[in-house]
Order: structure tokens, then C-alpha cells, then sequence
């Protein structure tokens, strides 16, 4: 009761941490909610299915190529659907086979560039309840069913790109399936293993070592260009939900221990009156467990509205695939159940400090505050531990965990320093600012900050927060920027990449009129090997050169090798694209190189096992390319092809930099304005004393916002710091992984940006709230 009371007469207090809680909620929401939009969904083509048979799941998959499944044979997947078509109840199972099919009206690619799964056996049409509109099935080789939205008619001839070649096709039919249909004695040739078995009628029962999937399960089987899709969303959503987890610890419990602070005297009076320490502690509890919950109310209604403007961005990013976000029951009671148990946990902290509150502080301040409790302080320390730990980590990761690991970085500098400002910065300033000869402004300043170091730093903290961020993730797009493409453009020198443009990839007929002297044309192909927890699905490059690799042998790089656990002359069993399993020998065990790649196998044995494999790229002498290149090939220079590479990426990164600081900065923003806000209306009896001593309200709301840009100042210090050292961790592990030195690139754009919201914000807000606080009456 007491809680609720206090609730209803001191809301503007509290409407701080409401508030601070409502845009964490809502943020945090937001990005459930389009985490959970963008869970794969049923294909439309296998719509009509009961359930889906797939083969076991790898352990672990190191490769965007493949489903994640271990492949079954050809006669495996045959005898499989023979005796799941003999179940109770089920009417039909269909053997679905996948394969590289561009159709290419014109010359041009059409449909999607990164789809490499455009082929199709004719029995696949009946799992998405597709049928023949006009014409007839293909009956032999060389015939084909195409989507209408091609625009031609049974008996014209289109051109098709295979694995092998560009070849004609002759239509034979029109359907209202999306993609290429060929017989499926053809689709078994171009496609000899398989992965996924549709069932019509009843459930089966799972044959052993295969999973059956029903119902909405089925969305697991998805192509890999979405799964590569989905796979940058969730990184882009991983990074958004790290930041505002962190930036919401920090300004929620700022927000507390500000407004508790400020209600010493109130707390005290409690005291005199005759209330225990722990009654203290439950009514600062209960006040602010209800306030944490009316602002996860209000941030859950504010999530839905922010979802769908999120899922846009990362759509136009190309980071997801289009589809409605809708209020979800449980993201959004994912996200309130946060924001409670933030606003509670900040207030258990702060509830210690209130139980502490004695009878004479009711009549005035005994002692200036200790700038930290030692909880905050072993808290402070543990984190800063824990990033020199991470730091060391983040140069020692590759690819893309050195992200991950250098955010999570920048996260523990930022709480730490967010814990540690009172002690290491706030109070030793205040002590050396405003010293002999300075201004009774300067003097008032030193006071505040020497009396007060909590509550100075508790409006610093959501700088730190904004700034550290801001400057991290801007530095680590800038220095991966000017690294990778600059790293590519060297080992490529002299080189020139063709590709075909708009299409997944080059036919065999396009490599063998590539393959110059000099040239290097691989053959990516996905390989399933045994490792220490389970089958491991890995990319391996087929290579023409026999110097590097004969058939029947593989070479790995000394990473993987010690992933595996095995060494030189040892036989390693991989399982093909067509489900075959064969003994490679290992010949040779090399340092790592981005051209070899992990495993390299002969291109003879890639291709006998995976008749759909595509080349990527194939690097030719600068001084051999053919005056006359394949039909759709196009050439890039080194540094062109190193840009054009890294596009995607850059493309990413900027949209992630973008979220981020805009959500950094703003937040930041609005925890500031909440933080003066709070903090002037706890120091309404000091500047009252002020305004008897003859200083003016001008005077006083000058002060109250030099004494904010202060804090700004000081938040902004400790954010650059913050982000300084997982910068250079990630400068010094491109500098291994490119062999050539990186430094650190700081655009100071994105810092200033974030330094200047919060300042005006927060001389703003301390000189509004400063004359409404002293205004008469």
C-alpha cells in the first residue's frame, strides 16, 4: 500500500525509470519480433505435403552452402520413399532433387541471382500442389516444364544454365511452379543424392537415423539462399539486441539509484518515524517493481509499432526475407518480463542504499556520499577483468566472431566504466576542479561533483553507453572496410575474376574455355566429415592443380586438420554432395590460405560426386585473359572484384552501424534528459538555498547546465576509452589474418553525432527543468 501510494505522488520522479524501461522493452521487443518473423516458413512447393522426411542434421555446420543435413544416396532415398509410401495411410512419397537450372530468356538470368536450386524433378510439382496448365510433362532428356511468368508456350526452346553448360531446353509445358522441371530420370542425374522426402496422406512413422517433420517443422527445409539471408538478419539482430540489453542495464539502473538518491531526507524522515531498514528496502522494491511493470507495459504497446519499421530496414538491407510482423504473445512477454526484472534488479541495489538512510538525514546531509558501495565497486572490477579477457579473445578470433567478440568487448568496458566512474573519475575531478582563484561557478561545479559523484555519474552513464558504441562499431566498419578489400586486392594482384553475371555461378563448358595457363578455376563443393562431436558439413574446393592435390586425396589447412583431429597420411571418410562416402587421404597438412581454402580435394572427384556444383569465380592472368569471354561472363580487375566481394558486407555493416548509433544516441539521449531531469528535482532544497543567496534563476539554470555538459564531457571521455581497446584487438587480428598491418580507422562523424544529442540534451533539459523547479509556488 505504501508502495502504491508513493506511486501515485511522486510519478514524476519515477517517470524516469518508467521511461528508461519503456524504450528498452520496446527496442528489445521489436527485435523478437522480427527475430521471430523471420523464422523460415513452409515453401509454398511443399504446401500440400503431410510431412517431410530429412536425413539426421550435421553437429556442426561451417559452410552457408548446405541445409545442414547429411545427404542420403540416391538408392537410399529411392528405398526409403518405397517404404514410407507402404505406411498406413500414406498415399505417395516423392524423392525431391535440387539443382543449379538459370533459365535464360534473352541471354539474361532470370530470377533470382543467388538461387542455385532453381531445377527440379517433374514429380516435385505434386508437393506444392503445382500442376501443368498448358502442354504436357517432359518425357526425355532435353524437356522441360517452366514457370508461366517466363512468357513462352509449349514447343519454344529456351536456354537453360546447367552445371555442365548452357544448354537448350524444349518446353513441353507451362505450370504455376516457380523454377525448372525436367524428368526425373534427369533430375536424379543432375541431383544424385537428396535430402528431403515429401509424404502425402498420414504421418509416417520415422525411419531409423531420418526425422519426420510435420506442420509448421517443415519450414526447417529452406533454401540456402534464404538460410544465408536469415543468417545475416540474426547477426544484425544479435548485435542490435546486445546493445540495447547492455544500454538498458545501464540507464534503467542509473535511473533508480538517481531517484533514491535524491529521496534521502524523505527516507530518513521514514527512519525517524520508526521504519526498519527492511521495510525501507520493500517500499523502494514495490515502488519500483510497479514502475518497471507499467514501463514494460508501455514498451511492449510500443514494440509493436517499432517492429514492422524495423523489419523494412532490414529488408531494404537485404538481411530478410519480406513477412508480416505481427503482436506476438511471446516476444513481446519475453521482452516485459526483462524490463521487469531490470527495473528490479536496479532496484535491489538501490534499496541498499536506501535501507542505509539514517533518522538525521531527515534535518540535512551528514557527509558527502561514498562514491561507490562495494558491491558496485567488485562489480566494476569484474568487469574490467572480464574485457581484458575478452580483448585478448577478440585478437585471437576469426571471421565473423572477431565481431562478436570485440562488441562483446566494448559491452563489458562500457559497464564497467558505467560502475567504476565515481570512484576513478567523477570524485578525484571534483577534488582537482575549482581549485584556488576559480569562479563561485567553478566552485559550485567542484561541489557538485565531490558531494555528489554517484549522481554525476549517473547522468554520464548513458553517454558512455552512446558514445562507446557509436565510435566501436563505426571504428570496426571503417577498419574492416579499408582492411578486406585492400587484404583481397593484394593477393589477387596481377588477376582477373570472371563471373557470370546474375547467376549463381559459371557451367563447366564457360571453366574449360577459362582455363588458360596460369588460371585457377575451383569447384566448390560441400563435404560431410566426422568430427569430435558428430558429423561436421564443411565448403571444399575442388582444385585443378595437381601440384596441390591428386584425386583421391585431400589437403587440409593446419585449423581445420586440428578441428578434425587428424594429421598427414591419415584416411578421412567424406560423404559427397550425391551421399556417397569415400576414404580421402590426407597428403598434406598447410599453413591457412583464403585461395586453397580449408579442404581441398581434386576437381575431378568434386565433380563425379556433385553433377550441380557451380564455379564461383576463376582467376585468370591479367596478361591471358580471352579477348572473347563466355556468354553472361563478365571481368573484374583485383581491387574491382575485392569491392565487389565485399559489398554485401559493406552493404551490412553500414545498415548495422546505422541501428545502432541511431538507437545509441537517442537512447542515450532520452536517459540523459530523464537522468538532469531527476536529478534537479532531488536538488530542489540546494538550489533553493542558492536562489535566498541571491543567485537568479538565469544563474542557476547555468549552473545546473554547466554542470550537465560536465557530465556529458566526462561520459563521452569514458566512452571513447571504452572502445578504444577492442578496436585495436580487432586491428591486430586482421593484421594476422591479412598478413599486412591494420590500424585502427576512426570516422569521427558518428562520436560527434552522439556527443552532440546528448550535450543539447542535456544542457537543454537541466535548464528547463532547473527554472521549472524554482519557479514561485
Amino acid at each position: 500500500m505504501i508502495a502504491w501510494a508513493n506511486l501515485r505522488t511522486r510519478w514524476r520522479e519515477l517517470v524516469a525509470t518508467l521511461l528508461a524501461v519503456a524504450v528498452g522493452v520496446g527496442l528489445l521487443g521489436a527485435v523478437l519480433l522480427c527475430a521471430a518473423a523471420a523464422r523460415p516458413a513452409v515453401q509454398d512447393r511443399f504446401a500440400e505435403t503431410a510431412a517431410l522426411v530429412v536425413p539426421p542434421r550435421v553437429a556442426e555446420s561451417r559452410t552457408p552452402r548446405t541445409h545442414g543435413w547429411v545427404p542420403w544416396s540416391g538408392p537410399v532415398a529411392e528405398e526409403l520413399a518405397a517404404g514410407l509410401a507402404a505406411a498406413p495411410g500414406v498415399t505417395a512419397a516423392v524423392v525431391d532433387r535440387t539443382f543449379p537450372a538459370v533459365p535464360m530468356p534473352g541471354g539474361r538470368p532470370w530470377g533470382d541471382p543467388e538461387n542455385a536450386e532453381g531445377g527440379h524433378g517433374i514429380a516435385s510439382l505434386a508437393l506444392g500442389g503445382y500442376r501443368v496448365l498448358d502442354g504436357r510433362p517432359p518425357r526425355a532428356s532435353g524437356e522441360a516444364v517452366v514457370d508461366r511468368s517466363l512468357g513462352v508456350a509449349p514447343g519454344d526452346t529456351l536456354p537453360v544454365l546447367f552445371a555442365d553448360a548452357l544448354r537448350p531446353v524444349r518446353v513441353t509445358g507451362i505450370s504455376d511452379a516457380p523454377g525448372v522441371h525436367l524428368t526425373d530420370d534427369e533430375a536424379a542425374r543432375l541431383a544424385p543424392g537428396a535430402r528431403t522426402i515429401g509424404v502425402f496422406g498420414a504421418v509416417p512413422p520415422a525411419p531409423p537415423g531420418a526425422t519426420v517433420l510435420t506442420g509448421d517443422e517443415r519450414g526447417a527445409v529452406e533454401p540456402v539462399q534464404d538460410a544465408r539471408i536469415r543468417y545475416r538478419g540474426d547477426q544484425l539482430l544479435g548485435v542490435l539486441g546486445l546493445l540495447t540489453g547492455v544500454t538498458t542495464v545501464v540507464v534503467v539502473s542509473a535511473a533508480v539509484a538517481t531517484t533514491v538518491a535524491g529521496r534521502r531526507r524523505e527516507l530518513g524522515l521514514l527512519r525517524a518515524a520508526g521504519a526498519t531498514p527492511a521495510q525501507v528496502r520493500r517500499t523502494v522494491l514495490g515502488e519500483v517493481a510497479l514502475t518497471g511493470a507499467a514501463g514494460s507495459l508501455v514498451g511492449m504497446l510500443a514494440a509493436t509499432g517499432i517492429a514492422p519499421w524495423l523489419h523494412r530496414l532490414l529488408v531494404d538491407a537485404d538481411a530478410t526475407r519480406p513477412a508480416p510482423v505481427g503482436p506476438a504473445p511471446g516476444p513481446l512477454l519475453v521482452a516485459g518480463a526483462v524490463g521487469v526484472t531490470l527495473a528490479v534488479a536496479g532496484g535491489l541495489l538501490a534499496s541498499r542504499a536506501a535501507a542505509a538512510a539514517a533518522p538525521l538525514d531527515a534535518i540535512g546531509d551528514r557527509a558527502p556520499e561514498r562514491p561507490v558501495t562495494r558491491t558496485r565497486l567488485g562489480a566494476g572490477l569484474v568487469a574490467l577483468g572480464a574485457s581484458a579477457g575478452l580483448a585478448v579473445l577478440t585478437a585471437g578470433t576469426d571471421g565473423d566472431g572477431r565481431i562478436g567478440a570485440a562488441l562483446a568487448t566494448g559491452a563489458t568496458l562500457v559497464v564497467a566504466a558505467a560502475l567504476l566512474a565515481p570512484l576513478a573519475v567523477v570524485a578525484p575531478l571534483g577534488r582537482w576542479a575549482g581549485g584556488p582563484g576559480a569562479g563561485a561557478t567553478a566552485m559550485l561545479v567542484r561541489a557538485e561533483l565531490s558531494d555528489s559523484p554517484r549522481r554525476t555519474a549517473a547522468v554520464a552513464a548513458p553517454v558512455i553507453v552512446a558514445v562507446g558504441f557509436a565510435v566501436l562499431i563505426g571504428g570496426l566498419v571503417d577498419t574492416m572496410a579499408a582492411a578486406y578489400p585492400a587484404e583481397r586486392t593484394a593477393a589477387l594482384a596481377g588477376t582477373v575474376a570472371v563471373e557470370q553475371d546474375g547467376a549463381p555461378g559459371l557451367p563447366d563448358s564457360s571453366a574449360r574455355a577459362l582455363a588458360v595457363p596460369g588460371a585457377r578455376i575451383p569447384l566448390p563443393t560441400v563435404l560431410t566429415l566426422p568430427g569430435p562431436a558428430g558429423p561436421v558439413a564443411v565448403d571444399a574446393v575442388g582444385s585443378d592443380d595437381p601440384t596441390l592435390v591428386r584425386p583421391g586425396e585431400t589437403v587440409l589447412s593446419e585449423p581445420a586438420a586440428a578441428r578434425l583431429g587428424v594429421a598427414a597420411g591419415d584416411v578421412l571418410p567424406a560423404r559427397f554432395a550425391d551421399g556417397v562416402t569415400v576414404g580421402l587421404r590426407v597428403s598434406r597438412v598447410l599453413p591457412p590460405d583464403e585461395r586453397r581454402g580449408d579442404v581441398a580435394i581434386a576437381r575431378a572427384d568434386a565433380r563425379a560426386h556433385d553433377p550441380g556444383a557451380l564455379t564461383d569465380t576463376a582467376f585468370l592472368p591479367a596478361t591471358a585473359v580471352p579477348v572473347r569471354l563466355p556468354t553472361g561472363a563478365v571481368a573484374r580487375d583485383a581491387q574491382a572484384y575485392a569491392l565487389a566481394d565485399y559489398a554485401v558486407d559493406a552493404r551490412l555493416t553500414g545498415a548495422l552501424a546505422a541501428m545502432l548509433v541511431a538507437v545509441s544516441a537517442g537512447y542515450g539521449g532520452i536517459a540523459v534528459v530523464n537522468g538532469i531531469a531527476t536529478t534537479v528535482r532531488s536538488r530542489r532544497p540546494d538550489l533553493a538555498v542558492l536562489a535566498a543567496a541571491g543567485a537568479t534563476r538565469r544563474r542557476l539554470a547555468g549552473l545546473v547546465a554547466l554542470e550537465s555538459a560536465c557530465a556529458v564531457g566526462l561520459g563521452a571521455v569514458l566512452g571513447l576509452a571504452a572502445a578504444l581497446p577492442p578496436l585495436a584487438a580487432v586491428a591486430s587480428g586482421l593484421s594476422v589474418a591479412t598478413g599486412a598491418p591494420v590500424r585502427p580507422v576512426l570516422d569521427p562523424a558518428l562520436p560527434v553525432v552522439a556527443v552532440g544529442i546528448c550535450l543539447v540534451a542535456a544542457a537543454g533539459a537541466g535548464a528547463i527543468a532547473t527554472v521549472r523547479t524554482t519557479r514561485p509556488g
